[in-house]
């Protein structure tokens, strides 16, 4: 019986080293791109920070369409006092440099760090060739397993960011936010998550609406 338990108890400690193999854990100083100068920027000098990274290329139309939303967000986070960790990185993962040099200075793109990524290296670790997908490398320079949302989805976004900055990944961001049905301003005072409290109250500080979430589809009506 003490031998079955002891090849047991091997066969469970080898088990769960092989699961933590098979799951890929990414970070910051595994990757390096090209800058708007054609210099090699490693993303490991961002470490510290909460990374969203918009990987796009100039010929994806959805792509362009979010980068006045980026601007937006940006402006919400700095408005609502929620920016003093986060660094924006956009990288091009397609067409030639010089579109996308030429790109830069004709899109309404945010303020952010510009990277190139020569012949779609690591296309398929950040956007499983998927465009334009958003990205999150936490504080400790980890890669999220989850693809954020998009600047478009006003509200959510901006939660998703502000809940990394406490140390939440995505999925357990998005499993507060969907915590809570419905948020009007006059309705705080019943928001039970303190995290959640938190950001409403900057929130609605900040932006006149109300914010209504029903399934998976987030819908913010300006007043």
């Amino acid at each position: 019986m003490k031998r079955f338990l002891f090849l047991l108890s091997i066969i469970l400690v080898i088990s769960v080293a092989i699961n933590a193999q098979s799951k890929n854990v990414f970070t910051l100083s595994q990757f390096s791109f090209e800058d708007t100068a054609g210099k090699k920027f490693s993303l490991d000098t961002l470490k510290g920070k909460v990374v969203f990274i918009d990987c796009w290329f100039p010929g994806c139309p959805p792509c362009r369409a979010e980068m006045p939303y980026a601007q937006l967000l940006q402006k919400r986070l700095h408005k609502m006092q929620m920016d003093s960790n986060i660094v924006f990185v956009t990288i091009n993962f397609k067409q030639s440099k010089e579109i996308w040099l030429n790109a830069l200075h004709t899109l309404p793109m945010p303020s952010a760090i510009h990277l190139y990524s020569p012949a779609g290296t690591y296309e398929q670790t950040f956007t499983k060739h998927s465009f334009p997908t958003y990205r999150i490398f936490n504080a400790k320079g980890v890669l999220d397993e989850e693809s954020c949302e998009a600047p478009t989805s006003n509200g959510v976004v901006d939660f998703v960011l502000f809940a990394a900055q406490k140390g939440l990944s995505v999925k357990q961001a998005m499993k507060i936010l969907l915590s809570q049905k419905e948020v009007t301003k006059s309705k705080l005072a019943l928001i039970k998550n303190p995290l959640l409290k938190e950001f409403w109250t900057k929130y609605f500080d900040h932006v006149n609406a109300s914010y209504n979430c029903y399934s998976s589809t987030y819908t913010l009506f300006t007043r």
